[in-house]
């Protein structure tokens, strides 16, 4: 048998060329973008506590991934925050209030207890922001709200005592000298 002149070349039909391009289009696009399916509200983005604290952040999750969800389907995600200091725990699915708690779609759930903060000992007059971002088991994402946990100053944070400036002292006893050598003077010898 003798081979095919070089001169003769195979041709695609339109037909498969068009099959490869809707092939490769499909396999290489990036995924449609959505708007979120899933979205939490806090109480309140700021609560306070002392050195070695815990504060409980409460809120609300609203469902609209278009599948009824429980509570233990979502799980949050910590970021940005000083891990030395801050320890935060997810209470949404495991509190007592929101262990069963179912979310239809379209639904807000009630205010619960999503997560709470635990404070090492640390100093008076620090914050602590915190990122928290709500993820579920179909792996929709809500939008990042950032939490502040704070230690007022006067709360004798980090367990110690003010201690007075040496200068404050010598003060404090050159004003009680004054006193005790001007009243020797006004009071009578007898």
């Amino acid at each position: 048998m003798t081979p095919p002149p070089m001169s003769t070349r195979r041709t695609c039909s339109p037909f498969m060329k068009l099959s490869v391009l809707v092939f490769l289009a499909m396999t290489f696009s990036a995924s449609p973008l959505r708007a979120n399916g899933i979205s939490f509200t806090v109480t309140s983005t700021t609560l306070s506590t002392t050195s070695g604290g815990d504060v409980v952040f409460t809120g609300t999750v609203t469902n609209d991934t278009g599948g009824d969800l429980n509570a233990s389907d979502f799980f949050f995600n910590f970021m940005g925050y000083n891990s030395a200091a801050v320890t935060p725990n997810q209470d949404l699915g495991f509190a007592s209030d929101s262990a069963s708690l179912d979310i239809p779609n379209t639904m807000t759930s009630p205010v619960v207890a999503l997560f709470d903060v635990a404070l090492g000992a640390v100093s008076a007059g620090s914050t602590f922001p915190i990122q928290v971002q709500l993820e579920d088991t179909n792996n929709d994402l809500s939008s990042i709200v950032t939490v502040d946990v704070i230690v007022p100053s006067g709360t004798g944070g980090g367990g110690t005592t003010p201690t007075p400036e040496p200068a404050s002292l010598l003060l404090l006893g050159a004003g009680l000298s004054a006193l005790a050598v001007a009243r020797r003077r006004i009071a009578p010898i007898r």
